[in-house]
């Protein structure tokens, strides 16, 4: 495929990922539900793409320039740490608890699920080897 059409592809993706993002803005303010909007969206495009069985190439190419660039949406919010220095002098005990449990616990929720994963794409696997194709 062409470079622009590898292009195309991925702003479509993008705009499928933008679209949830903005589905669960509105749900949020709309119903009041105390988490994020962008994770509502999220969430709802997992159970979207759970009952599908499978994701779009364009939102796997969309999701991977994504991951590959990361840092660079990290950045802003950690930059902001620099102007509340007061603020972390006073409680940088309670912060470091907090950062090194939260990276903990999302470590081992991370494990579990792709333990999880992994395992059921190997049940998935093996029937789908057994049963008999047409």
């Amino acid at each position: 495929m062409t470079q622009r059409g590898d292009n195309r592809k991925m702003l479509k993706g993008f705009m499928w990922l933008m679209i949830f993002v903005i589905i669960g803005n509105l749900a949020q303010a709309t119903l009041g539900i105390p988490i994020v909007g962008s994770v509502v969206g999220m969430l709802l495009l997992f159970v979207i793409l759970l009952m599908r069985g499978r994701s779009s190439g364009s939102m796997a190419r969309a999701a991977k320039q994504l991951i590959r660039h990361f840092t660079l949406l990290i950045l802003p919010s950690a930059a902001g740490l620099f102007f509340l220095g007061p603020v972390l002098e006073n409680n940088w005990p309670r912060l470091l608890l907090a950062i090194i449990g939260g990276t903990l616990i999302s470590s081992v929720i991370t494990l579990l699920t792709m333990n999880a994963l992994l395992r059921w794409q190997y049940r998935r696997e093996a029937h789908s080897q057994r049963s008999p194709k047409p």
